[in-house]
């Protein structure tokens, strides 16, 4: 008799147990599905951010396959393009990126040149390997037909050298 009352007492501890937990379960599953929700937001951010990573360094290993590791002499462009002198052009500090790779900024200054010109020279920059981008342009015309000042800043990927 004794042993049945243990096994009523075990027996009735195990469903009260199991009750409760079901209980809890039930409770808690919309803050679970909230948590998951939440999760899934962060994982779709994550992808979205890890493809982006993924074309900068298949463009990054792309110059490298090509060795172009210096953008295009500037000067030497703007003197083809425009003339010896024209171009006044104000290197800023390269910003550090991945991989030993860094991006190199010039400022351009174009004062008083034919407007064609300065595309061709702003074409010719664009065309190298790496290619000089254009971030920032200012154009003034001048008093003089289809000429004006061009102002850009240019930006290219250039790899540090050892």
């Amino acid at each position: 008799m004794n042993s049945e009352r243990i096994w009523t007492a075990v027996t009735t501890t195990l469903a009260a147990a199991a009750a409760a937990w079901t209980l809890h379960t039930l409770l808690s599953a919309p803050r679970q599905a909230d948590i998951l929700g939440r999760k899934a937001q962060d994982l779709q951010r994550i992808r979205a951010v890890a493809t982006r990573w993924a074309r900068e360094d298949a463009y990054r290993a792309a110059l490298e396959s090509r060795q172009a590791w210096r953008p295009q002499d500037l000067g030497e462009t703007a003197t083809r393009a425009l003339g010896e002198g024209v171009a006044r052009l104000s290197p800023r500090p390269a910003a550090p990126l991945a991989d030993g790779w860094q991006l190199r900024e010039v400022a351009v200054e174009l004062p008083g040149v034919p407007l064609p010109e300065a595309a061709v020279f702003l074409a010719a920059a664009g065309d190298s390997l790496p290619p000089w981008r254009l971030r920032e342009i200012e154009i003034r015309a001048a008093p003089d037909r289809g000429k004006g000042t061009v102002n850009a800043v240019l930006e290219a990927l250039e790899r540090k050298q050892p």
